[in-house]
């Protein structure tokens, strides 16, 4: 009687802890599916978190034109770029191919001894840090390039490079400069950056659809 009465208690034990098993695996299950519908989001210029806009959390599609028409807006006459780079060039002048982008913008001044440029790109996710890399390349070369010649160095000096979701920016702008170097390489300096960082201030309001 004692036998049947232990065999029946350890049937009892092992049923429940085939129960709790399989509570334990269910829950585990439920976990993993709330966590595939967790929301994106972005974080800004300035280092703080905002939620994603559009679809799933990443920022609807805009397009160039329209992004460069707001930084226009805010820039006026002071901005000078006027030539859109083909693909093919903007391969040569930074390395970035096709195949690592969905869309750009690439314009430039069409003149040797002023620089500014412009540089927009929407980036293939896989590419995100080659991309950064090949444009912190491309700055260095202008550094370089430019040494000898005050104006146009402070100009690559206060260019930028920003990530903004998953588009990357190169801005080198300031347009005219000289009255700036009358007084001085850091007052170039320092308007160059003024010009920039207006300019990114718009682009990423632009793309975050704020």
């Amino acid at each position: 009687m004692r036998e049947r009465i232990c065999i029946k208690a350890l049937l009892a034990v092992m049923v429940i802890c085939v129960l709790n098993v399989c509570m334990i695996t269910g829950c585990g299950e439920e976990e993993v599916s709330d966590s595939n519908t967790s929301r994106v989001e972005n974080v800004r210029r300035d280092g703080t978190e905002g939620k994603g806009q559009g679809r799933e959390g990443v920022s609807a599609y805009i397009p160039m034109k329209e992004i460069k028409k707001e930084v226009v807006k805010i820039l006026g006459e002071n901005y000078w770029p006027d030539k859109q780079l083909t693909i093919e060039e903007l391969e040569v002048e930074t390395g970035i191919k096709e195949e690592m982008i969905d869309d750009y913008l690439a314009e430039k001044l069409n003149v040797e001894t002023d620089i500014d440029a412009m540089i927009i790109l929407k980036v293939k996710q896989e590419y995100m840090e080659e991309i950064e890399m090949l444009l912190n390349e491309y700055r260095e070369g202008l550094m370089v390039k430019f040494k000898d010649r005050p104006q146009e160095l402070g100009k690559v000096q206060a260019s930028r490079i920003e990530v903004i979701d998953n588009y990357i920016c190169f801005v080198q702008l300031g347009a005219d400069t000289s009255m700036a170097a009358k007084e001085g390489d850091e007052e170039v300096l320092a308007l160059c950056q003024q010009e920039n960082e207006r300019a990114l201030d718009r682009i990423e309001k632009t793309i975050l659809n704020q």
